[in-house]
């Protein structure tokens, strides 16, 4: 999957299960030290949790960890509230969304919208959801390959980057790519940020109890962040945590929420 881990749970002697090493110069340099996104355990423990939430068991999960009441997204929400006056039909396009997750984290209200969810993803994750959840017609699940034909044919109009922007090699040449003229907003949540220094990239380690596994992660500097979407669109929320602390080798980064829609 693309979309990784930002939760911060601890482990039953008090240790983190995400954690950071290394300062890397190179995106190869952090996939040698790393397990990596092809990991069939990632895909088959977020298998387990989707199968659960599909039967009724559970409202929705984040990070594999499942739960009984919605865990909701204010970006997410606000974004769409924030354009929904501009166009007849809201159509996200969830880029390393797992299983739809934040859809069902948001899911008695975004009911309640016209609305098409679209995840993109690896083959792997996207034959699997889509073969459980043909009753959901809102839900459309593709692949990397598919993304320039959405893309020519303009077919969404919110870019949800949902605490996946930073597993990304190329995030900034990803934005680019995504960007139309009929795109109308980009959400973005739970992304590390540095202050007062340049971007820097790490492996993120990954623990029980959610499973155990490592890719590259970059902490990106918000002015570098900020210029990408400075052209056509504008900034109208953002949001730090600031217990979302995370300590790497000779720097911190903290969690932060941004929407940005197109200026009017």
């Amino acid at each position: 999957m693309f979309k990784k881990l930002s939760s911060h749970f601890l482990r039953s002697k008090g240790q983190p299960t995400v954690a950071y090493h290394g300062n890397y110069s190179h995106w190869k340099d952090a996939i040698d030290h790393s397990v990596g996104y092809q990991d069939d355990k990632i895909l088959e423990k977020a298998t387990q949790s989707f199968e659960k939430i599909i039967a009724g068991e559970f409202k929705c999960e984040r990070d594999t960890i499942l739960f009984n009441q919605f865990q909701y997204s204010l970006p997410l929400l606000l974004g769409l509230n924030f354009i929904q006056q501009r166009i007849e039909k809201l159509s996200v396009l969830d880029f390393g969304g797992s299983f739809a997750s934040c859809y069902f984290r948001n899911f008695d209200v975004l009911k309640q919208f016209n609305l098409l969810w679209t995840v993109v993803e690896q083959p792997n994750l996207v034959e699997r959801a889509s073969s459980m959840t043909r009753n959901y017609s809102e839900l459309c699940f593709k692949t990397v390959n598919e993304l320039n034909d959405l893309i020519s044919k303009m077919e969404y109009n919110v870019v949800l980057f949902g605490s996946c922007l930073q597993f990304l090699q190329t995030p900034k040449q990803i934005v680019e790519k995504l960007s139309h003229s009929k795109l109308q907003a980009f959400v973005i949540e739970r992304t590390p940020i540095v202050y007062e220094e340049n971007t820097k990239l790490t492996v993120q380690e990954i623990h029980e109890p959610i499973y155990e596994s490592s890719y590259p992660a970059w902490h990106f500097s918000e002015k570098e962040l900020m210029s990408w979407f400075t052209d056509d669109f504008e900034l109208r929320y953002k949001f730090n945590g600031p217990h979302l602390i995370n300590k790497c080798d000779g720097f911190q980064s903290q969690l932060e929420d941004y929407v940005f829609t197109r200026k009017k």
